[in-house]
C-alpha cells in the first residue's frame, strides 16, 4: 500500500472519529432530553418519616434529594435541626445525590438573621466556611441555599455570599444550588427584591424557582400556581439566566381556606376530603387548576390544589422553555399518581 493511500485512509479515519464525537450529546443536550428531578426531604418532628418513606419508595424518579438540615443564626453559625444521616444514607444506597439545605426559617422567615450575616463580611465568610464543613462532614454532593425574605437592601450582599461560597465549594466539585422566590420582573420589595436573577445565573449550578404559593395561607383563596403566572415567571427568568440552569418548582400540596383558618392539604389526602364531604371537583380554565367547595357545619371551605392534569400541563413547560428540570415540595406529600405524571410528561 502506498504512502498516498495511507494518508487518504488516515484522513478518512480522523474524519469518522471526529464525526462520532461531534454527534455525541453534550451535557446540556443530555439535560434537555432527561430533565433532572429534585425533591425536598424534611422532618417536622423527630418521628416524622414521610420524606424517608417517600424517598425509599419513589427513589427511581429522583436525581437529587435536598435535606432540610441546617438553620443559620445571626452570627454565621449553623444549627442542625435534625441529624441528616438517615436520609443521606438512604439516598446514597438508592443512587440519589444528597444536597444540604441551609435555611433561615425560625418562627417564620428570619429576615433579621439573614440580613445580619449577609451585611457583615466576617459573618458571611464564617457562614460559607461552616456550610462547606457540613457538606464534607456528611458527604453531600452540594448545597441548596434556601434563604428567604432577604431584605432588598441586601441584594449585593446575597450575591457576594454566593460567589464566596462558590469559591469554597469549587475545589471539591460540589454543586451550588439555590431556591428563590418566583417573580415576573425585577422588584425592590423585601420578598423577592434581593434575588438578582442575572447574577444567580452566573454563579449557581441550578436555580430552583419557587413557582408555587401564588395564593397562600396568609391571603385570599386562589390557585397555588396558575398557568399564566408560572409562564410569566419563566418568560422573565429565561431572559435573565440560562434556561438549562432553571428548575421549575412544583407543589405537592394545596390550601383549604375558611373563615376560621387556612390549612395546607397534602396531594395524597385531597381525594379523602372530596369523598368524605361529597364535594364536586371543578376546573378553573383561567388558571388551569382544580378546586372545590365543601361545608363543615355553617362554615364554607374553599380548596385549591394540584392534580395530575394541572401538574401535567406545567411539566410541558420544562420542554418548551428548555429547562433543566423540576424541584418538588415536598417528599411525603405525594403519591404514585404524582410520580406517574412526572414519568409520563418529562
Amino acid at each position: 500500500m502506498t504512502k498516498k493511500r495511507w494518508t487518504t485512509l488516515g484522513f478518512l479515519l480522523i474524519y469518522l472519529v471526529t464525526s462520532v464525537f461531534v454527534m455525541l450529546p453534550t451535557p446540556a443536550d443530555a439535560a434537555q432530553r432527561d430533565p433532572i428531578v429534585l425533591g425536598y426531604y424534611t422532618k417536622d418532628w423527630y418521628t416524622d418519616k414521610l420524606s424517608y418513606d417517600s424517598l425509599n419508595k419513589y427513589y427511581r424518579h429522583l436525581d437529587y434529594v435536598a435535606t432540610f438540615t441546617a438553620r443559620m443564626d445571626a452570627n454565621g453559625g449553623l444549627i442542625v435541626d435534625y441529624s441528616p444521616d438517615e436520609g443521606i444514607k438512604l439516598a446514597k444506597q438508592k443512587g440519589v445525590k444528597p444536597l444540604l439545605v441551609v435555611h433561615n426559617m425560625h418562627n417564620g422567615m428570619d429576615s433579621a438573621s439573614a440580613s445580619a450575616v449577609l451585611s457583615n463580611p466576617q459573618k458571611r465568610w464564617k457562614l460559607a466556611n461552616n456550610i462547606v464543613s457540613l457538606v464534607k462532614k456528611y458527604g453531600y454532593a452540594g448545597v441548596n441555599i434556601d434563604m428567604e425574605a432577604v431584605p432588598a437592601w441586601n441584594r449585593e450582599d446575597y450575591s457576594k455570599f454566593l460567589w464566596e461560597l462558590k469559591g469554597l465549594l469549587k475545589s471539591g466539585n460540589y454543586l451550588l444550588t439555590v431556591a428563590v422566590p418566583a417573580k415576573n420582573g425585577d422588584t425592590n420589595d423585601n420578598w423577592s427584591g434581593a434575588y438578582d436573577y442575572k447574577e444567580l445565573g452566573k454563579v449557581c449550578d441550578y436555580i430552583m424557582l419557587m413557582t408555587y404559593d401564588e395564593h397562600w395561607f396568609g391571603g385570599k383563596a386562589g390557585s397555588i400556581a396558575s398557568l399564566p403566572w408560572v409562564q410569566s415567571v419563566l418568560d422573565y427568568a429565561v431572559k435573565q439566566m440560562p434556561s438549562q440552569k432553571i428548575l421549575l418548582g412544583l407543589a405537592a400540596y394545596g390550601y383549604d381556606w375558611s373563615s376560621a383558618k387556612t390549612s395546607s392539604v397534602k396531594w395524597n389526602t385531597v381525594n379523602q376530603i372530596v369523598q368524605s364531604t361529597g364535594a364536586q371537583v371543578r376546573w378553573d380554565n383561567k388558571s388551569s387548576t382544580p378546586y372545590f367547595y365543601y361545608w363543615k357545619g355553617s362554615e364554607k371551605h374553599e380548596v385549591w390544589f394540584e392534580n395530575k392534569y394541572s401538574l401535567g400541563i406545567k411539566l410541558g413547560l420544562v420542554k418548551s422553555y428548555k429547562l433543566a428540570g423540576v424541584g418538588m415540595w415536598r417528599l411525603g406529600f405525594e403519591d404514585q399518581a404524582f410520580w406517574n405524571t412526572i414519568s409520563s410528561k418529562l
